[in-house]
């Protein structure tokens, strides 16, 4: 709720208060991905050897802060520096409180489990836009930053009922990879597939605005109102249908959606168009998701977690800065179009790149261990 208390505040404050072009723009708002990228691997690596607690209350209080002194920046290099450190906590966060999720579900539900998991985090983007930006409003930019940054410190209170450190932890015998290996074709279509989504995230407050939406959170709302129903919904739809026919789908709804912003420039086709992406988003992660999990190790799960995560990361970095300089070459629509693009290449080429992932089938399969 903290994190996403600034999605509609921080683009406006970079564009109007700071005076950055779209590609800055997307640089703030991507800087945070490309942070939480760099040490997700790491993160998981230590949830597997220290438990899921460490990272969630590390996580949330360096997130927590770095989102607070976002009040004392002054220029878009401050701003960015923030970003990143806050990436760095929502690193350990996430992985923490997805491998905990997943430490308590079911084998057979875990893609069911993963769309619980993820109504927080929808439920936080429905609210927390339109919040922050009427707190910017009301009072000051600087009052979102200081309840963001409040609201993210706080979960480090809940995180300490999280499980502590395993009473085996795992132990690896030379050199271990970076990236878990069930993290990288699912990781890798999670990439494409998201680079669309990421310069929605980035540009919809200022598209919204351009359109003539006053309050722009609620396109946030709406998107993730759509999620959240369907989520509850359809949770269990993943595990029917599979990982790779339930991606083609949610790519196919992401390249349409993404065509009305580009094509319906008036308030209904913003609307349209986020609803749609939407229906996208639903299905996306919880299919890939749990296609990573059922894939690793008891003992690896936090590790291949942390990897899939990471290209999450890297698509939020790496779509927001390649949306705007289209953005500023163009406009802003025809950046739209081009995440079109990159998503319907993602569709053409899942099924060779997940390969033969239905059904799925453990590496290794390593009984439960209890947890102080």
């Amino acid at each position: 709720m903290g994190l996403n208390l600034t999605l509609s505040v921080l683009p406006l404050f970079v564009k109007e208060d700071l005076g950055g072009t779209s590609t800055q723009v997307g640089l703030a708002v991507g800087s945070f991905g490309v942070a939480a990228a760099m040490v997700r691997p790491i993160a998981g690596s230590i949830g597997d050897r220290r438990g899921r607690r460490t990272l969630i209350m590390g996580g949330a209080l360096i997130a927590g802060l770095a989102t607070t002194m976002l009040a004392l920046a002054n220029s878009i290099p401050a701003v960015v520096a923030m970003r990143m450190l806050a990436g760095f906590g929502e690193a350990g966060l996430f992985v923490g409180a997805a491998s905990a999720i997943q430490d308590l579900s079911p084998a057979d539900r875990r893609g069911e489990a993963a769309s619980y998991f993820s109504l927080t985090i929808y439920g936080s983007v429905a609210l927390g836009p339109p919040l922050g930006e009427a707190v910017a409003n009301h009072w000051s930019t600087d009052a979102t930053w200081l309840l963001a940054g409040a609201l993210a410190i706080s979960a480090a209170l809940v995180g300490s009922t999280a499980p502590g450190a395993p009473d085996n932890p795992p132990t690896f015998v030379g050199r271990r990879s970076f990236l878990h290996r069930a993290a990288i074709r699912p990781g890798i279509v999670m990439f494409l597939g998201l680079l669309g989504y990421t310069s929605f995230l980035a540009f919809a407050a200022l598209h919204a605005a351009e359109i003539g939406i006053s309050n722009t959170g609620t396109v946030f709302t709406v998107f993730a109102a759509v999620v959240l129903v369907l989520r509850i919904g359809a949770a269990r739809l993943p595990d029917r249908l599979g990982p790779v026919l339930t991606t083609r789908i949610s790519l196919s709804f992401g390249i349409a959606g993404l065509l009305v912003l580009w094509a319906w420039r008036a308030p209904v086709g913003v609307y349209l168009g986020a609803a749609t992406i939407a229906v996208a988003q639903t299905f996306l992660f919880p299919a890939l998701f749990a296609l990573v999990v059922d894939t690793a190790s008891d003992d690896e799960r936090s590790h291949a977690i942390g990897s899939f995560s990471m290209f999450f990361d890297l698509a939020f970095g790496i779509g927001g800065p390649m949306i705007g300089i289209v953005a500023d070459a163009t406009d802003r629509p025809t950046g739209f179009l081009v995440a079109a693009a990159v998503a319907a290449v993602a569709l053409v080429s899942s099924g060779r790149i997940l390969g033969d992932a239905e059904p799925v089938t453990k590496i290794t399969e390593v009984g439960p261990r209890s947890r102080r």
